[in-house]
């Protein structure tokens, strides 16, 4: 009696780093629609949405960058305190920034394409 081989879908194997600098690796098919899962069952939205919200947070006050393990910020203003900082994951890098250079910026709000009423 022979026995079949046991297929399985190709992985997705993005892989991130967890908050102690161990990586994980997602095990989810290849073409899951969501966000990354790995052995453990830890969820993780994909690098290029968490650069965009990283981006639209801190976007102008830091160069945001995600290296293909580790999140980057540099401080836009060279004569800034503590310019750069490294981490494993967003969390971290939020907690970070927060820290060294307060909450983020509130963006500017876009004019009103209202006029206010009054005299004519």
């Amino acid at each position: 009696m022979t026995r079949m081989p046991l297929l399985l879908p190709p992985l997705c194997g993005e892989v991130r780093l967890d908050h102690q600098g161990t990586r994980r690796v997602c095990v989810l098919d290849l073409d899951h629609p969501d966000e990354h899962e790995d052995v453990r069952g830890d969820r993780w939205e994909p690098p290029s949405l968490t650069l965009e919200r990283l981006n639209r947070t801190w976007g102008a006050t830091h160069r945001i960058a995600w290296t293909g393990s580790l999140w980057m910020a540099t401080h836009r203003d060279p004569r800034a305190h503590w310019r750069t900082q490294i981490e494993h994951t967003p969390d971290q890098l939020e907690e970070r920034l927060r820290r060294y250079s307060g909450h983020p910026p509130i963006p500017p709000s876009r004019p009103s394409r209202e006029r206010p009423p009054g005299p004519e």
